[in-house]
């Protein structure tokens, strides 16, 4: 078991596990000096010491990465094919180099503080110089790394670019190493921050949901047949929120009948054609489009046909229970 702390860095505003060493005491909301794979960094601690199963660590594995794919989505409009794309988009984790080192001086917040105000101003220089290179590349944001070490750049491109001449140039204007990273379109939407379509703030700016793949077929799962652009986020990929309840209607799915499937009471048959999980309410019409609305708790399995359609039946019900017209 791992002893670690969940930091925030500045680098791309990740919340990860780094292991404390011993003796030391670590409480929200203290700055910590932190060794990970880009070199030595200021983190803002946001947990207590935690014990950690080293299995744990990397992305959720939710039940719903075995159910969920790109297959069986034809009735939803698929308006940019790039969305379904299934890129592991992030860094994987490698808690082995994330440690605390020691707890930081005011002097390191001040320089952090300082630094804050510089990163824009290179932000800016770095941009020019892309321009007048001409590259095909998205400047996301720069980072100074403690002491000013190092400084990343972060960037998005539709393919690889040829950046040498860029880092000669940046190197000679801030004298130190530079170091050009390729990041994905999520972890750019991390970085620089947002407000979704629900009006609240990104859920990938307060948590690293953008870490698990996410499927077309759980919008369809959960009733979403729309065209696909309704569901695409400010990344232009599928929505982190769709996966937040995907395991729950998976697994309430299984009580409900498929639409396309048949009910019968004692004198007409009905066609499923509409299923609403959390109201707990199945629609269907008999041919002369009569409609009934049932619970799936009123009807019982029969058997399917040689089409492949399901066969239900009304059960009995009481004299205090009505039949529910639509």
């Amino acid at each position: 078991m791992y002893k670690v702390a969940y930091l925030k860095t500045f680098f791309d505003s990740m919340v990860l596990p780094y292991i404390v060493p011993d003796g030391t005491d670590v409480q929200p909301g203290s700055y910590f000096v932190v060794s990970s794979k880009f070199g030595e960094d200021l983190g803002y601690s946001m947990s207590c010491v935690k014990s950690m199963d080293p299995n744990a660590v990397g992305p959720a594995k939710r039940n719903h990465t075995e159910h969920a794919s790109n297959t069986d989505i034809d009735d939803i409009v698929i308006d940019d094919a790039s969305i379904l794309e299934d890129k592991q988009e992030h860094m994987p984790i490698e808690i082995e180099t994330n440690k605390i080192l020691r707890a930081a001086t005011d002097e390191e917040i001040r320089e952090r503080e300082r630094f804050s105000k510089e990163e824009i101003k290179a932000y800016e220089s770095a941009k020019k110089e892309i321009e007048l290179l001409n590259l095909p590349m998205k400047l996301i944001n720069v980072h100074f790394l403690l002491q000013k070490k190092k400084i990343i750049f972060n960037f998005t491109a539709d393919n690889r670019i040829d950046f040498r001449q860029l880092v000669k140039k940046l190197a000679s204007i801030f004298r130190t190493r530079i170091e050009m990273r390729q990041i994905g379109v999520r972890d750019a939407a991390k970085i620089q921050g947002g407000y979704g379509v629900c009006g609240e703030c990104t859920c990938c700016i307060r948590s690293n949901c953008h870490m698990n793949s996410i499927f077309l077929k759980m919008a369809k799962d959960q009733g979403f047949v729309v065209n696909s652009s309704k569901l695409t986020g400010l990344c232009g990929r599928l929505m982190c929120c769709l996966a937040y309840e995907n395991d729950f209607y998976i697994e309430e799915r299984k009580h409900f009948p498929e639409v396309g499937s048949f009910v019968r009471d004692d004198q007409f048959e009905y066609k499923i054609f509409s299923v609403n999980i959390l109201c707990d309410e199945i629609y269907a019409s008999d041919t002369y489009h009569h409609q009934r609305k049932f619970s799936h708790n009123d009807i019982q399995f029969l058997k399917k046909d040689e089409n492949g359609f399901a066969h239900y039946r009304l059960k009995a019900q009481t004299p205090e229970v009505q039949q529910q017209t639509v």
